[in-house]
């Protein structure tokens, strides 16, 4: 076996060193539209319920569109989905860099926008998890489930923000300028890399089929549904809405410049980035429901600091904690699906992966906004951490999830990372 470090042989491949730069870009532009969108909603309405229905407007057609996009992704060649859906993206975003100049741009456009975007969504989250085996050797897959969190964490949510909230804060326009530019780059790697095949099918179905195929094999895999519904309850209660209620506590309670929002964001992408470079040099977990189970409890504790934040600064160590955690336990279920579930219904799998763990991410977020609106943030975020960690404990004391981990060793001459 090569003594190199797994990273530099996975970038020794050609199109996982293509798909990887061209999401390295592309990552950087959704850190810039991040703040951009964020802060452009909050001058204009001075609302977190607004900013909560637009963060719900992007979230309800990925939910909608998610199994019929494993479907597609299933039948069709992943990379050419992918294609579309970047090349979709970067016109609908350079539609709102025209509506701006123009003056045009209404809070309705807004919602729009997001509806359709999301859509694009829903078609290139499965297709990059079903791509990812067909490109890369099976025993470099942890160091591609690691080093792209890490490119998204350093570009997407560390440096975009950063530059997006100094940008932002003369012309919005020109940071979702940004945002357009990368989909453009992002879709012309996914054009040079080689053509890839469409999934061998061994027993072509209609679609509904295709999808009541996907819904069957996570439904009799208790690691699968238990984890995915303990999931959907953190992600709509705790998880999504922090993306719009730390940054409304900061601009409208605590009165802080619009760069500090994106420094908030950055700081985030700093945790992430450390946790994902370290998760790509260790060794598999030899219990990797216990492991990722663990590392997202973690990652929910840090609601209780969100409830008693009164500064800036109590609000900064939020990501610190929430943040590795989710990445960590991320990196271990994507190798989790990509070693366990069978090739031909990996595209589908993972979109019921999408559907059911964001499936109640649109409501919960505008719930959010409403109650924070009525009861407060500091009493929402205690109510909604202490819902998001009951189903995480049921889940890992759970014998029947464990159960995928049962008789696995430690690799050869290496403690477990447990």
């Amino acid at each position: 076996m090569s003594r190199r470090p797994a990273l530099v042989r996975l970038l020794s491949h050609r199109e996982p060193a293509l798909l990887l730069s061209g999401q390295t870009v592309s990552q950087f532009g959704d850190g810039v539209a991040m703040v951009a969108f964020t802060l452009l909603i909050l001058d204009r309405t001075h609302s977190v319920s607004w900013l909560a229905w637009f963060s719900a407007a992007r979230m309800i057609p990925l939910v909608a569109f998610l199994l019929v996009g494993g479907a597609i992704v299933d039948r069709h060649s992943r990379r050419v989905l992918m294609l579309v859906s970047d090349t979709g993206r970067a016109i609908l975003t350079g539609g709102v860099v025209v509506a701006l100049v123009a003056h045009s741009l209404t809070m309705t456009d807004l919602l729009v926008f997001a509806v359709a975007f999301g859509a694009f969504d829903a078609l290139f989250m499965p297709s990059f998890t079903a791509l990812t085996p067909e490109i890369v050797p099976v025993e470099l897959l942890p160091a591609m489930n690691g080093v792209r969190p890490f490119t998204s964490q350093v570009m997407g949510n560390m440096i975009g923000p950063a530059v997006g909230g100094l940008i932002a804060a003369f012309s919005t326009t020109a940071a979702i300028t940004v945002d357009c530019a990368t989909f453009v780059v992002s879709a012309s790697t996914l054009a040079l890399m080689h053509a890839t095949p469409r999934p061998v099918r061994h027993e072509p179905q209609t679609m509904v089929r295709e999808i009541a195929a996907g819904w069957r094999y996570v439904r009799r895999t208790a690691w699968l549904w238990r984890s995915l519904l303990a999931v959907t309850i953190g992600n709509a209660l705790l998880f999504t809405p922090m993306f719009v209620l730390i940054p409304f506590v900061l601009r409208h309670d605590l009165h802080v410049a619009k760069s500090v929002v994106g420094y908030y964001f950055a700081l985030a992408g700093a945790a992430g980035a450390l946790s994902s470079l370290a998760a790509t040099s260790l060794p598999t977990p030899r219990r990797r429901v216990r492991a990722m189970w663990l590392a997202w409890l973690v990652a929910g504790v840090s609601g209780f600091l969100l409830a008693a934040a009164t500064s800036t600064w109590e609000l900064f160590v939020v990501p610190l904690i929430a943040t590795p955690g989710i990445v960590i336990g991320n990196i271990v279920w994507e190798s989790l699906l990509q070693s366990e579930v069978p090739g031909d219904l990996l595209g589908r799998v993972s979109s019921v992966d999408w559907f059911v763990s964001l499936g109640l991410s649109p409501v919960g977020v505008a719930i959010a906004g409403a109650l924070s609106s009525r009861i407060g943030v500091a009493t929402y975020a205690l109510a909604a951490t202490i819902l998001t960690l009951v189903p995480g404990i049921v889940v890992i004391a759970s014998p029947r999830v464990h159960a995928v981990d049962a008789g696995r060793g430690s690799p050869s001459g290496v403690p477990p990372a447990t």
